[in-house]
């Protein structure tokens, strides 16, 4: 018969095996709260921003926009060029338009570089927060424009006429177009749309360029994007500026370049508000060197 086995051992089998099983039950906690962390750094770690989405729909606005106005320094000039785009949709037909205009302004001038009138549909708004890279453009107000049904502008672009020559100040420039006076150009009827409001006037100092006493002249380069418009919305007896949401369907980007003469002056000068924080251009104020 065989001897039994000793107590002491198969007590110290039962410990070296509980052993194990908290060591490798720690390790498994470990490893989960390990994974956990990197999960949280990892959305931590994502990319998110701010967007202003529409709602509920309540109502659609046949309005004329202005894609950029460009300035030029008084006694200096500017040149560069606009990228236009449109993508749309009319009757079911898709069209795609991606233009470049050039610019070219001279001492204290101001053209319209592009418009055209849009179909908006007006939408109340909320922000939210999406993941992926970009700028956020939160809620400016309680509603939203977008470009509605049928996606497509009332007219084509047409642009380029001159708003002011001269100014030491863009001061007192228009904040809207005479929308009739616009169809009537392009053959449309006399009421095809109204005009959206911009605020284009010189108002306070973002930046100077100074070149008293210097023998060369300064150049200053900037990249900007479409200006911001506000669409008029008539609701309940009471009409609202409701300002246009950004679009993959409609665009501008510019490339403006500005020339500042030798020995010629104090410029300061104020982006014009853009979407998504850029700007449309530069407005300007002069002062002479003493």
């Amino acid at each position: 018969m065989g001897s039994a086995a000793p107590a002491g051992g198969t007590l110290g089998t039962a410990r070296r095996r509980l052993t194990l099983t908290i060591v490798f039950v720690t390790l498994v906690v470990v490893v989960v709260m390990a994974a956990a962390i990197g999960i949280v750094e990892l959305r931590a770690g994502a990319s998110s921003r701010v967007i202003c989405v529409g709602e509920v729909s309540e109502g659609n606005v046949s309005a004329w926009y202005p894609y950029s106005f460009v300035a030029a320094p008084f006694n200096g000039s500017e040149s560069g060029s606009l990228l236009v785009w449109d993508n749309y949709t009319v009757s079911g037909t898709y069209h795609n338009y991606t233009t470049r205009y050039p610019t070219n302004v001279v001492s204290g001038n101001v053209i319209l570089g592009l418009a055209t009138g849009g179909n908006w549909t007006i939408s109340s708004a909320h922000n939210a927060t999406v993941v992926g890279v970009g700028a956020s453009y939160p809620c400016a107000s309680s509603r939203i424009a977008l470009l509605g049904s049928p996606n497509g502008p009332v007219s084509e672009i047409w642009g380029g006429g001159t708003v002011a020559s001269e100014l030491r100040v863009d001061a007192g420039l228009p904040s809207a177009f005479n929308a009739s006076l616009q169809c009537r150009i392009i053959n449309e009827s006399s009421n095809c749309a109204v005009s959206s409001t911009f605020n284009l006037d010189f108002a306070r100092a973002t930046g100077q360029v100074d070149t008293c006493g210097k023998t060369t002249p300064t150049t200053m380069m900037i990249k900007g994007g479409q200006l911001s418009v506000g669409i008029p919305f008539y609701s309940n007896g009471t009409t609202y500026s409701v300002p246009i949401g950004a679009s993959a369907q409609s665009g501008m980007m510019g490339w403006f370049n500005y020339t500042f003469p030798a020995d010629g002056g104090m410029w300061q000068y104020e982006s014009l508000p853009g979407v998504e924080s850029m700007n449309s251009g530069l407005v300007f104020s002069y002062s002479p060197c003493e």
